[in-house]
């Protein structure tokens, strides 16, 4: 009810502001105080201004302005206007008027370009000229006006060859792409050549031995291959590359390659020869084609049975020994005059036949294979028993066969793998007793006393097959040893002592419980009861006083505890115009005057 008369009230002093704000007036009068009157001054609210005027912008201030005239209002000090228009050059304040009939010249070198034109000038003709002067390449650079030369360099050698074509260097630029300017090349199409150079030798064939001759050729920095200054070893057939110097060749009636006799020279390539001819002598079995040569040897093979025995000499081969012959030292053969026997062993005697022997060595010439009853290997530690034969470390023992194992450094004789009970890393675990396979593992416990499955007290190992045995617990936290009820400590924060469902915060307390804290208490807040010794209250609200009974309440409000239903004499609500009326529970007078304000 307050709020609703309140902006009401509000809304009659806003209608009659308004009211009192219209109407009235003044008279003319001078409001920039420069001395013009209003009605007059064409800007009376600045007094640097007061006059109408018709001018054109003038940005740069040269006194003459730029596009179309309007009209502006300006004082004896205003700037940027002018009452003179037609610049060409509105933002340079050296230029304003147009010449025609000029001819360019923006370098100033004395060279021209394309005229007449007309020129934006200032005081001076500054870039331009009246008299056309030689033609200018480029007028945006004093250091050159002429056209220059370039050549074609169509294989990008740095010179070039055909027409020349002309083009403008100004600026330092180079010729176009593709143009150069130097001409004269000898192979356009090959950026190897460009100049004739002379020569006084010539291998044609590239074989590296030349023949006497002069001339000159397309060549590069330098003569291209084939060409020289200087001679070289002469060449007896200039056109064949592999017919260089005259050589010596050798009959050859058995056609091995190697010949007989007095040599012949030829000139012919190395793999070239008139048919029966060599290019190497010698021979030392003219007749036979499958030697011609003798070779020494230091091992070969008297018997024929494939093993060579040492041996030295010297035999008419090819290009290798013949069969039965060695350049290395091969000592395979253990006896050179037997087919049958060629391998000397060295082996020990294996009498239980596990293929280990024992004792000491003994030499045999025999065949590939170990003799019978013999063994290249001399480490049986058990000569009488076929099942073991080596000795094999072990680090760890299982004694019980629980297959947890102590440690235990040893070694014995054994067959491929250590016998059960020995390993040589631990196999499910450590063993705590190696005597009792059901005892393998130690566990840490604590004294059960009351049953609960907690324990307390200090802590105890124990050997066993891996779990806690009664009246032992793995847990020690017990907080009451002797009651079976009660095995851990809890918290509370707040507590239910009327037992409504709804707790209030306490100081935090800790109590040795079971699986919940006891009555009344809580770790958790369950509402939050405004009086915890009643049950019938449990929650804070405002409420008005009713003093007439007619269920709504007049001010000022109080905060009260209560429980699910509103307590007599009092409500919720507090907007009773009357609270000793039960029949009037609003203001007519208020509401009158609210509805007279609103008509206005």
């Amino acid at each position: 009810m307050d709020t609703r008369v309140r902006m009401m009230r509000t809304w009659v002093w806003v209608a009659l502001g308004l009211q009192l704000g219209c109407g009235g007036g003044v008279g003319s009068r001078d409001l920039d105080g420069d001395g013009h009157p209003a009605e007059l001054d064409c800007d009376d609210a600045n007094p640097a201004v007061w006059r109408s005027v018709t001018a054109w912008a003038d940005t740069d201030g040269d006194g003459f302005g730029e596009g179309g005239p309007s009209a502006r209002c300006v004082g004896d000090t205003t700037k940027g206007w002018t009452q003179q228009g037609g610049d060409c050059a509105p933002l340079d304040a050296t230029r304003w008027r147009s010449v025609s009939g000029l001819y360019p010249d923006a370098d100033g070198d004395g060279a021209t370009g394309a005229g007449p034109v007309t020129g934006c000038v200032g005081d001076s003709l500054l870039g331009y000229r009246e008299q056309a002067d030689p033609p200018d390449c480029d007028d945006g650079d004093a250091t050159v006006s002429a056209l220059a030369q370039a050549w074609a360099d169509a294989d990008l050698d740095g010179v070039g060859a055909g027409d020349a074509i002309t083009w403008c260097p100004s600026q330092g630029r180079a010729p176009p792409q593709g143009y150069v300017l130097t001409s004269g090349d000898c192979a356009p199409r090959d950026a190897r050549f460009w100049q004739e150079l002379p020569f006084t030798s010539r291998d044609e064939d590239g074989d590296g031995f030349t023949v006497a001759r002069q001339g000159t050729v397309c060549a590069g920095s330098s003569l291209p291959a084939g060409y020289a200054t200087v001679s070289g070893p002469a060449d007896c057939d200039d056109h064949n590359a592999r017919r260089t110097a005259r050589v010596e060749r050798w009959w050859d009636p058995d056609g091995d390659g190697y010949g007989d006799g007095s040599p012949m020279l030829r000139c012919e390539a190395p793999e070239e020869s008139t048919p029966g001819e060599t290019f190497q002598g010698g021979d030392c079995a003219p007749g036979d084609s499958s030697r011609w040569r003798p070779l020494a040897y230091a091992s070969r093979d008297a018997d024929g049975d494939g093993y060579l025995s040492p041996a030295t000499g010297e035999v008419c081969s090819g290009y290798w020994l013949p069969l039965g012959y060695s350049q290395a030292v091969r000592n395979e053969d253990c006896d050179d005059g037997n087919r049958a026997l060629f391998h000397a062993w060295s082996v020990h005697a294996d009498a239980d036949g596990d293929g280990v022997g024992a004792g000491v060595a003994t030499s045999i010439c025999g065949t590939a294979t170990v003799p019978t009853g013999y063994s290249t290997q001399a480490t049986d530690c058990a000569p009488q028993d076929a099942t073991v034969w080596r000795m094999l470390g072990f680090t760890r023992r299982d004694a019980d066969g629980d297959t947890y194992t102590v440690a235990q450094t040893g070694e014995l004789c054994a067959g491929t793998a250590l016998p059960a009970g020995y390993a040589t890393q631990p196999l499910s675990g450590e063993d705590c007793d190696d005597t009792n396979a059901a005892a393998l593992r130690n566990v840490t416990a604590w004294a059960d006393t009351d049953g609960d499955g907690v324990g307390a007290g200090a802590s105890t190992v124990l050997c066993t097959n891996g779990q806690v045995p009664s009246p032992w617990s793995a847990s020690g936290t017990d907080c009451d040893a002797q009651d079976a009820t009660r095995w851990q400590d809890l918290s509370a924060a707040h507590a239910d002592r009327d037992g409504d469902g709804f707790t209030a915060p306490i100081p935090t307390q800790t109590f040795c419980t079971g699986k919940t804290l006891p009555t009344p208490y809580f770790s958790q807040a369950v509402g939050n009861d405004c009086d915890d010794a009643d049950a019938n209250r449990y929650r804070w609200t405002y409420l008005y006083r009713d003093q007439d009974a007619d269920g709504v309440g007049a001010t000022p409000r109080q905060m009260t505890c209560l429980g699910p239903a509103v307590l007599a004499g009092w409500s919720r609500y507090g907007d009773d115009a009357d609270d000793g009326d039960a029949a009037v529970q609003t203001d007519e007078a208020a509401e009158e005057e609210l509805s007279l304000i609103l008509d206005l």
